[in-house]
């Protein structure tokens, strides 16, 4: 008896309906949470993947034949992409070189940055979502203690244990996406890295200078 009750306490259906009109705007933060994280772990997973010393060492081979940006093949992942279109501007003026590279390297990173700053707003805004639900249902709870003449604990449990749901849920719908951005801003910070290595790389290898 006591197990069907404590199930029955803690239906999801029934605890968002206790949570009140907040637990609405909390429901639309997560699917767009799920969303994002759905988005970018597919991204960084399987769209942006390569090993860096495995890469450096096929543009150092290709920086020797005598047609070097054909010589990279067309591998897709941002760090070839930027070998060759640097080794096309070859010949180029430096400043036209580096201005073609910082588009490019730009176009890659702002790719790897979208739904970022989405998730990031949810894990700011949920918690805080879920607090403004909490503030209001104990409002309320306050409000009905004003209208009895004899309170006693079972009269405003219900509705204080009510508000503080919306704290958890807008908690539960934070922390993943705290966790999704801060992955993510590691895997765009890394990104970034190795585009300025391949490129230092290669001022190395050909003897031209484009970073200052």
């Amino acid at each position: 008896m006591l197990s069907q009750q404590s199930s029955a306490g803690l239906d999801l259906i029934a605890l968002f309906g206790r949570g009140g009109f907040v637990m609405w705007p909390l429901l639309f933060c997560s699917l767009l949470a799920v969303a994002g994280i759905l988005d970018r772990g597919f991204f960084f997973l399987f769209r942006l993947r390569y090993r860096l010393s495995t890469v450096l060492d096929h543009i150092q081979s290709a920086v020797g034949t005598e047609v070097p940006a054909k010589a990279l093949g067309d591998g897709d992942d941002p760090p070839t992409r930027l070998a060759r279109l640097y080794l096309e501007n070859l010949d180029a003026t430096t400043e036209h070189r580096r201005n073609v590279i910082q588009r490019q390297a730009g176009h890659d990173l702002h790719r790897a940055e979208q739904r970022v700053g989405m998730l990031s707003a949810i894990a700011a805004l949920s918690p805080l979502i879920g607090l403004l639900g909490t503030v209001w249902g104990m409002v309320e709870a306050f409000a009905t203690i004003e209208t009895l003449e004899q309170v006693k604990p079972a009269d405003v449990a219900g509705g204080i244990w009510s508000a503080l749901l919306t704290t958890v849920f807008g908690l539960c719908v934070a922390i993943p996406a705290v966790a999704a951005t801060r992955w993510a801003e590691g895997r765009i910070e890394k990104l970034a890295r190795d585009l300025n290595l391949v490129v230092s790389h290669l001022d190395d290898w050909t003897g031209r200078v484009t970073q200052r």
